[in-house]
């Protein structure tokens, strides 16, 4: 059962819960996940490139951060571009009200949110009559950030945005 869980999990492009990946081997969910923390002492046993994570309920097997340069030309776009606009505007500038988002983004960011919020890379929360929107550990997970502090966050992001002219003049632009 095991090989079968790590090749689902191999080919699953979005994260994938134990309980989802029982029902298509007709498993007890106990046992999916026994395996796939199998797979993943394994991985990191052997210094791999590969690893599974563990974003809230569901896992994902994916090359490790620091090689996502290296096989980017190889691999399809996880993010359409406008959603993925939409995750670095709220992450730059978290907590951001849900009405600044639309401002900066337009409608579509409606779309945008409710994909992100089903990713579990941004929460919501209601205050007085505003939404206010914030990246989660599952989003610092994801994107390998050391921290999931917004704090600390905005600060790492900011110093990618400093080193690439066209994103500082995007990011810039929304400052002012």
């Amino acid at each position: 059962m095991r090989e079968k869980v790590e090749a689902i999990l191999f080919v699953t492009s979005e994260p994938i819960s134990a309980s989802k990946v029982a029902r298509i081997l007709g498993e007890r969910t106990e046992d999916v996940e026994a395996a796939i923390e199998e797979l993943s002492r394994e991985y990191s046993s052997r210094n791999s490139s590969i690893e599974i994570v563990k974003l809230g309920k569901k896992y994902l097997m994916r090359v490790k951060p620091e090689y996502s340069d290296l096989v980017s030309k190889f691999t399809e776009k996880e993010f359409e571009r406008g959603l993925l606009r939409t995750l670095a505007i709220i992450a730059i500038k978290q907590p951001i009200k849900l009405s600044e988002l639309a401002k900066i983004r337009g409608n579509r960011c409606y779309e945008h949110v409710k994909k992100l919020k089903e990713m579990e890379f941004i929460s919501e929360e209601k205050r007085g009559r505003s939404t206010i929107l914030k990246t989660t550990k599952n989003f610092a997970v994801y994107f390998g950030l050391k921290s999931s502090n917004p704090d600390e966050i905005k600060k790492t992001l900011l110093e990618i945005v400093k080193k690439d002219k066209k994103l500082e003049e995007y990011f810039g632009r929304l400052e002012g």
